[in-house]
This record gives structure tokens, C-alpha cells and sequence, in this order.
């Protein structure tokens, strides 16, 4: 179980993989990432899901020819700035 665990694979497959039934794949450990960036970039995603939600019923139901493009544009560029903050905020630097 200590060389299954230092292995950072389940037991099975490292008996498996002992008794030669299979070759277990390598994976490089997920890093750890900050629950607030995980947080800030799913904030981002949920504002590019409702502009996209918008676009699609207006495109579905017809109405794509009076989609405001400044509006669309706008909302392009306070998401585009949600992301360069994040960006700033986890590797340090000061963007205003």
C-alpha cells in the first residue's frame, strides 16, 4: 500500500502492473491551484455562457440581424478585462 501510495497509483493496478498484466500510465500529479482563481475563472466562464445564451436564442428565434453589436463588443471587452485582472492578481503584477 506504501509503494502503491508513493506511486501515486491505486493498488490494484500496481499489482497488476507487478504481476505484469498491465502497464500502468504515468500521470503527472494535478498542481494545486487557488479556490480563488478557480472561483474567478468560473465567474468569467458564467459571463461567456450568457452572452453566448443570448447570441444563440436571438440567432434561433430569428432576431440575429437586430443583435446590438456595441452591446456584444462591450460585453467582450469587461470580460477581456475580468481576465487580464485575474491573470494580474495570480502571477503578481498591478493592472488597473
Amino acid at each position: 500500500m506504501a509503494k502503491a501510495r508513493a506511486a501515486g497509483l491505486p493498488n490494484a493496478t500496481l499489482m497488476r502492473e507487478a504481476l505484469g498484466l498491465t502497464e500502468a500510465r504515468r500521470r503527472k500529479p494535478v498542481p494545486r491551484v487557488d479556490p480563488k482563481l478557480t472561483f474567478a475563472v468560473a465567474c468569467v466562464g458564467g459571463n461567456l455562457n450568457q452572452l453566448s445564451r443570448w447570441i444563440n436564442s436571438a440567432v434561433k428565434s430569428g432576431r440575429a440581424s437586430q443583435i446590438d453589436a456595441l452591446k456584444v463588443a462591450a460585453q467582450l471587452v469587461v470580460i477581456e478585462r475580468q481576465m487580464a485582472q485575474i491573470a494580474a492578481a495570480h502571477t503578481g503584477e498591478s493592472r488597473e
